[in-house]
């Protein structure tokens, strides 16, 4: 995988996007909601009931949906505060998984925590994704741009000496990570050669099968291999993945080519072998939701979801006000979009709102497909 030299960071209300780039070529690309935890954070939650005919318990850490903790036949009494760390972050219907928390990893949070501490509370929340990226892949980043904003100096303080520049535009847009994330929502992903691969999450696993196209079977396995590490990156996809090779000779070589493929893999990836069938057993840590899991409605139809519509939103209206330097907004959409924002997502508008120095004005445009957004500034 070649080298990761830029990072992209668009704060925006109640979202941070990073994208971390090679030259022109997108590899990873983060969604860090403000709101939803990620793998590390450490929370202080209160036991909720048992998961029936399991050695498993329900926490209530403050979520729409209970996190999930393994533990054995000694529960802990059902109400009792207990303090976890986030293993898998909640996804799709499903809630966190979290496990025990190390006492001395919840200590030294108490002692940086203010305000209340009484659960369910975040004692501390997880590695921002731009720190993280700075430690992976410190030695070879060569610049940061960022969006003009507060966070700037925040920023600089997690990247050290790397520099740090700000870019007015559309950063997503400008380089190409829009066109990225559109391709890596296509289930299809084609590689040289003209083969493909066909890419399905479901609930339990990401089926991927090879179709060589023109090319022969060997070459169309090793081209598909290769480009699969990229698509696993960009994608975000993790979980147990399972690859349909197409029946050749050397299949068996293509375990090792895969585990060098993704050797440089900042999450743990364990590559398994083959199946008795021939198919391609991997299983990558679930560290935070795929672009699947952000960006597309439940039903994986395609459709944008409404939280990713309504954060796209308030970004344009941030961008826009701020560029006519108008004090009035108006945000028309569907009314989903403006249930959520008026919903769960009143504290990104706040923010929005506090970035504007004015309000945002939300108005529902009645029979308007969910993508709508039509902005107005006065």
């Amino acid at each position: 995988m070649p080298q990761i030299d830029t990072l992209l960071v668009d704060h925006g209300p109640g979202e941070t996007r990073v994208a971390a780039i090679s030259g022109e070529c997108v590899i990873e690309v983060y969604h860090h909601r403000h709101d939803l935890p990620s793998a590390g954070a450490l929370y202080k939650g209160r036991v909720g009931k048992p998961l029936p005919n399991a050695n498993a318990i329900f926490v209530d850490i403050g979520l729409e949906r209970p996190a999930l903790m393994a533990c054995g036949p000694n529960r802990p009494p059902e109400g009792s505060p207990v303090a976890v760390r986030v293993v898998q972050p909640p996804r799709s219907e499903k809630g966190a998984k979290v496990a025990p928390a190390d006492a001395a990893m919840v200590k030294s949070a108490l002692e940086g925590h203010t305000g209340s501490a009484e659960p369910p509370v975040c004692l501390q929340a997880a590695e921002h994704p731009v720190a993280f990226c700075a430690r992976v892949y410190g030695g070879g980043l060569k610049k940061v741009i960022v969006t003009p904003g507060d966070p700037d100096k925040k920023i600089a303080g997690m990247v050290g000496d790397i520099r740090v520049q700000t870019d007015t535009g559309d950063l997503f847009l400008q380089y190409g990570v829009d066109d990225a994330i559109e391709q890596a929502l296509d289930p299809i992903a084609s590689f040289a050669g003209g083969g493909k691969l066909i890419i399905e999450p479901t609930a339990a696993l990401v089926a991927v099968d090879v179709d060589a196209g023109p090319m022969s079977a060997p070459a169309a396995n090793t081209a598909a291999i290769n480009a699969l590490a990229r698509e696993v990156r960009v994608r975000g996809l993790s979980g147990p993945i399972i690859v349909d090779l197409i029946p050749a000779k050397g299949r068996n070589a293509l375990v090792d080519k895969f585990k060098q493929a993704v050797a440089d893999d900042p999450v743990r990836t364990q590559v398994s072998g083959l199946t008795p069938e021939g198919r391609l057993e991997i299983n990558r840590r679930r560290s935070r939701p795929s672009l699947a899991d952000i960006m597309l409605d439940e039903s994986r139809s395609g459709q944008s979801s409404t939280d990713a519509i309504a954060f796209d939103a308030l970004r344009q209206c941030v961008r826009t006000g701020l560029s006519s330097g108008s004090a009035k907004v108006l945000l028309r959409a569907n009314d989903a979009v403006i249930a959520v924002l008026r919903g769960p997502m009143q504290g990104a508008l706040k923010e929005a709102e506090a970035t504007l120095k004015s309000p945002v004005t939300l108005q529902v445009t009645n029979g308007a497909r969910i993508s709508y957004i039509d902005i107005v500034t006065s």
